[in-house]
């Protein structure tokens, strides 16, 4: 069993997870083409999206849509894909509550929870991406030290075939 990791994090990744918690990990900042976070040696068949908030999820389901299924069709590629949400589904269906966006826009939003839920539904089964709502950013962070884990278990037992 693997319990050290090189955790690759996106250049980009704004307020990422240091997975301060988990000391047998080493993380280097490199860009990605497609995720936010992999492991060295890995970047072509696992990556990992982080969503903070369901106001930049709502982004990218509208303003930058084309610009996020462009990203799933990448994802789509890869043997493991995942978007983890620093969020509960709960919480997404009371958007634009909780959601980072100021209530004075709520009034021009054109999407709710519902839609998003749906939508993210949707994209689970056209790009074969799991979506993993988290409840909060610890539980994610959380969530991806176990995705690493049972990848390099399953990596390892394959090689031993």
């Amino acid at each position: 069993m693997v319990d050290k990791f090189s955790i690759i994090r996106d250049t980009r990744e704004k307020e990422g997870w240091n997975f301060d918690f988990y000391s047998s990990c080493a993380i280097e900042s490199r860009g990605l083409k497609t995720g936010d976070y992999t492991l060295e040696g890995l970047e072509e068949i696992l990556c990992i999206e982080r969503k903070a908030n369901t106001g930049e999820l709502s982004m990218n389901l509208g303003k930058h849509r084309k610009r996020f299924e462009a990203e799933l069709e990448r994802m789509a590629e890869f043997r493991w894909a995942y978007i983890l949400c620093e969020f509960s589904l709960e919480n997404l269906m009371q958007f634009p509550k909780n959601s980072s966006i100021p209530p004075y826009r709520w009034k021009y939003l054109r999407m709710n929870g519902k839609f998003m839920a749906k939508l993210l539904s949707r994209y689970q089964e056209d790009y074969d991406v799991e979506v993993v709502f988290c409840g909060e950013r610890e539980s994610a962070e959380n969530k991806a030290i176990e995705i690493f884990k049972e990848i390099t278990e399953t990596i390892g037992r394959e090689a031993d075939e």
